[in-house]
């Protein structure tokens, strides 16, 4: 049955999507508003592919550098280690530039205000670094930033998550989610059976966190919000009555035929005419609205 209808269903596609491209009067603006479309995606992906090979290829470059440094051994100087801490303490306190760091043959000493939530987190990362063989810690532990100069503003810090559990992906983690969602639809469209159906949904939606780039929290929570507000102009809609200036969310307002249109024109009188225009066009004189 799906086969006998296949081909009808193809040909009246084809049939409107020529008479939509085609049409006499319209037919040259849709198709140029089409190729400007198709030009503009292409300039995209092109953009897009550019930007992931060049993020995959540093990253690959600095697998190698970490592999390198593993077999060599690493540079464990005092400068070198204290811009290693400075890079990893960014990352576990909101207000990384009150922390004072002095590093002495490995030997860590920290200085400044700190939150008290954050101090945990803050000697883990620093005794991780390489090269740090023990850590001194003279912090001043506050347990709120009020009336301190240093804690003031700041963005709370999670760490460092892991590739996939951050809100924003890598160009090249898209790409390689891109790629494994399409090929798991793509199976799923071949071979319809109940284990490709389902790793075909699991494509499906890790090929929208791929080409979105928002975590599926906040998508569900932007699906929410378009549809109360559909339902709040519908339901404005009902409950504003016929004839009533309010607005209803861009909406027309339903017109009730049902009543006679009621005007509040009258005649003019003498007194409502202006003289002066008047003058302007003595009548021994009309204006003339012939071209020339």
């Amino acid at each position: 049955m799906l086969g006998q209808i296949k081909t009808p269903i193809a040909l009246a596609g084809i049939s409107a999507s020529i008479m939509y491209l085609f049409d006499p009067d319209l037919g040259k603006r849709r198709r140029s508003i089409l190729r400007d479309k198709m030009i503009h995606a292409r300039n995209k992906l092109r953009r897009a592919a550019d930007i992931s090979l060049r993020d995959m290829k540093h990253r690959l470059y600095g697998t190698y550098c970490e592999l390198r440094a593993n077999l060599r051994g690493r540079d464990t100087s005092d400068g070198v280690v204290v811009d290693r801490i400075r890079s990893k303490i960014g990352r576990y306190t909101s207000h990384p530039s009150s922390i004072e760091v002095h590093v002495s043959d490995g030997r860590v000493t920290l200085h400044g205000p700190v939150l008290a939530g954050e101090v945990a987190g803050l000697l883990a990362a620093v005794k991780s670094v390489d090269g740090v063989r023990d850590v001194e810690n003279l912090l001043e532990v506050h347990d709120a930033h009020a009336n301190i100069a240093a804690l003031q503003g700041g963005v709370r810090r999670t760490g460092e998550p892991g590739e996939w559990m951050q809100n924003k992906w890598s160009p090249t983690a898209r790409l390689v989610a891109g790629t494994t969602g399409s090929l798991l639809m793509i199976n799923c469209l071949a071979r319809r059976t109940p284990p490709a159906i389902m790793f075909g949904t699991a494509g499906f939606f890790l090929f929208v966190r791929a080409f979105t780039n928002e975590p599926f929290g906040r998508l569900a929570k932007i699906g929410t919000l378009g549809l109360g507000n559909a339902g709040a102009a519908s339901a404005q809609l009902r409950r504003v009555p016929v004839g009533s200036n309010v607005p209803q969310s861009g909406a027309e307002r339903p017109v009730d035929v049902s009543r006679p249109i009621q005007t509040t024109s009258r005649p003019l009188a003498d007194d409502d005419i202006d003289e002066s225009l008047m003058e302007s066009f003595p009548a021994s004189d009309a204006p003339s609205f012939a071209r020339r």
